[in-house]
């Protein structure tokens, strides 16, 4: 790999040329002023560039040094912008004309604007390798002289104080965990952060990633890595809630359940409020359709939930299974009605068992006397109005995307619905227990005081 150096030059090249010396870049880049542009010689004197062009690699800041100058004359040096641009396009030139090159940058000469302006280009770029040449000064003389050598310069806290205050506020109120991580790991690759900054990247990142692997469902990797971090003040604000998701979901999941994933107990409904709050974040960031959808699967959810644990008295302790109703286990009084329903959907044979779709579902609930069933038969009309939204979606059956509109509308009615039914079902000791959204702001999400 090509090392290209950039450097500031001062009026002293001695720590120029004790820095050339020290890394032996295939290529030195000089930022001058006019006055110290004479120095180059004085450098490529005692030190060999093997690479070197002087109308490529010495780049001049302008100068006014008197009124008479035209006004085309800026006086650039003074001028921390013009110095900050100037630098970032030279990394920029610097890798167009060697690709792969690692670029350095040494800011030890030259005026405060342009050592100023180098290191701050170089840390806003992130990939350039941050020097300063160091020795000690000889009492009361402001350059330096005799030996000196350049050392890293670390970024890290920089960049992670900028990642804390910056980047990562906007990120998490909009929940969007993966561009957070991919923003902690281009932070935690800058060069030898403090033992105390480098931890607290780590747990960030470890947070992150379990979050957005929640956020996507992936409810077992979430579990062992929250399980890994081993850090108690998460319990009652993610590892608890997750494994309470995990509890609801192995009812229906029988890889999940087969697998005894982790649990504990709760409401039995987790699994629709995971839904339900993953919903609210799609549509924070504006992403309707998949808001959408992921009420409209909650919808089907609580019915199956319900069926399969809410109504154990009236068809025995194994509940029902829309997938696969078995008729005989129904109540004598609605069996009628169900076989009817089960031998047109078999075009007129008989069948033991019937597979039940959504308002199928609910008219069920109805019939086994479940509170959200006789919700259902009074907001029937309403309810699957407002599912028409979903069903002329890309996502369903038709092309029309979703706006803000419709899922105000959804929100409201299948949302109001099923958070009604969640709150109604956890009643007693377990409404404590109900979800809350993912964290906003990274206190809540490190569960700090």
């Amino acid at each position: 790999m090509k090392d290209v150096l950039i450097v500031t030059l001062g009026t002293s090249p001695e720590p120029v040329i004790n820095c050339i010396s020290s890394l032996r870049p295939e290529r030195v880049v000089f930022l001058c002023s006019t006055e110290t542009q004479s120095l180059v010689e004085a450098v490529r004197g005692r030190v060999p560039l093997p690479d070197f062009n002087e109308d490529r690699d010495v780049v001049v800041l302008q100068q006014r040094l008197s009124s008479s100058q035209g006004e085309e004359v800026c006086n650039e040096l003074d001028q921390l912008d013009r110095v900050y641009t100037r630098a970032l396009n030279l990394f920029q030139q610097m890798r167009q004309q060697s690709p792969g090159c690692r670029l350095i940058a040494d800011y030890t000469g030259g005026t405060k604007t342009m050592t100023t302006g180098l290191a701050m280009a170089a840390i806003d770029d992130g990939a350039v390798k941050l020097h300063l040449t160091i020795t000690d000064r000889s009492k009361g003389q402001a350059a330096l002289s005799g030996y000196s050598a350049p050392v890293a310069v670390s970024t890290a806290a920089i960049h992670a104080r900028r990642l804390q205050e910056r980047e990562l506020p906007a990120l998490l109120k909009r929940h969007d965990y993966g561009a957070a991580r991919q923003a902690v790991r281009r932070v935690q690759a800058y060069a030898d952060p403090d033992q105390e900054t480098g931890r607290w990247l780590r747990r960030l990142e470890d947070l992150l990633v379990a979050l957005d692997a929640w956020d996507r469902f992936d409810h077992r990797r979430a579990l062992e890595v929250l399980t890994q971090l081993g850090d108690r003040r998460l319990d009652p604000t993610l590892l608890f809630p997750l494994k309470r998701v995990i509890a609801s979901r192995r009812l229906l999941d029988l890889a999940a359940e087969e697998q005894k994933w982790p649990q504990m107990k709760g409401h039995g409904l987790e699994a629709v409020e995971d839904l339900l709050r993953n919903a609210e974040r799609r549509a924070t960031q504006e992403r309707f359709d998949d808001a959408v959808g992921r009420l409209y699967r909650a919808m089907e959810l609580t019915a199956q939930l319900l069926l399969k644990l809410a109504v154990t008295e009236q068809v025995g302790r194994e509940g029902i299974e829309t997938a696969a109703v078995a008729l005989d286990r129904l109540p004598a009084a609605i069996q009628p009605r169900w076989r009817e329903v089960a031998t047109r959907k078999a075009n007129g044979k008989q069948a033991a068992t019937l597979e039940i779709g959504l308002t199928d579902a609910y008219n069920l609930l109805a019939d086994l006397g479940h509170p959200t069933g006789q919700r259902w038969l009074e907001q029937r009309s309403t309810l699957i109005d407002s599912l028409s939204i979903r069903n002329r979606s890309l996502f369903a059956h038709g092309f029309a995307p979703v706006g803000y509109e419709g899922w105000r509308k959804l929100s409201t009615t299948l949302g109001g619905f099923l958070q009604t039914t969640v709150e109604e079902h956890a009643a007693g000791p377990a409404g404590s227990l109900l979800m809350t959204q993912f964290p906003t702001t990274l206190a809540e999400l490190l569960a700090e005081p």
